[in-house]
């Protein structure tokens, strides 16, 4: 059985590179990811219907875009990594046979002082960004919660 990893927020720093993975995007990937959300729009599985639509082909999905950005925030942080908040930017658009590149970095490190749902957290902000083909696909903004190694006074 794999040992899981898990990232304590002590051991994070702004401007920390949390790693990128590039992964060949194709129709059975873009479609299935389509129906996965229940998206059946024919843009995401039928290629004459994308073409007629002044796409070159099928595209990816919203739901299925962002699900992308935050697989790389989650399997840089383990398990013990809560997703908080996301806020998620399309730039472009991912077509079948596009390489689609997925990188981030640590942008801000803290507890939270708000008067809500993330008081007393352990949190930090990641900007996540994927290109396709080396083009603009989507950005986001997300918010992760990570364990502390000693409770804070």
């Amino acid at each position: 059985m794999p040992e899981w990893k898990k990232v304590y927020w002590e051991d994070t720093a702004e401007g920390q590179d949390i790693g990128s993975y590039e992964m060949q995007m194709d129709a059975v990937k873009i479609s299935c990811g389509a129906w996965a959300t229940r998206d059946s729009n024919p843009i995401h599985h039928d290629k004459a219907f994308a073409e007629r639509g002044s796409q070159k082909n099928i595209i990816v999905n919203i739901m299925h875009s962002e699900g992308l950005l935050c697989r790389l925030a989650t399997d840089w942080s383990g398990p013990t990594g809560e997703l908080r908040r996301i806020r998620f930017n399309i730039r472009g658009s991912c077509y079948a046979d596009d390489t689609l590149k997925v990188s981030g970095n640590v942008i801000k490190k803290y507890i939270g002082q708000d008067d809500n749902y993330m008081k007393g957290l352990h949190l930090v902000d990641l900007q996540v960004n994927a290109t396709a083909s080396g083009n603009p696909f989507c950005d986001a903004q997300i918010t992760l919660a990570l364990p502390a190694k000693k409770a804070q006074s």
